[in-house]
């Protein structure tokens, strides 16, 4: 099988997708991070999402779900 026969079957993906997955990623590291009071992973990831986000203009920022987690619901 050829290199562009491998390249043809597979299924593309789109930027909202690769961004959902490294969203999803980041969350579940940041909540382990956060679990554990690993004050210096839940900065790293923090720091990581700024970084996603400034490249990312436009798209749901990471920044502000992560910020929200630490938000108590109204009661």
């Amino acid at each position: 099988m050829s290199n562009v026969t491998r390249l043809a079957d597979r299924r593309s993906i789109t930027v909202e997708d690769a961004l959902a997955s490294i969203s999803a990623a980041a969350i579940a590291e940041w909540l382990s991070a956060y679990q554990n009071r690993d004050w210096d992973g839940m900065r790293i990831v923090r720091q990581r999402a700024a970084r996603l986000d400034a490249q990312h203009p436009g798209y749901p920022s990471l920044v502000d779900q992560l910020d929200g987690l630490r938000t108590q619901p109204a009661a």
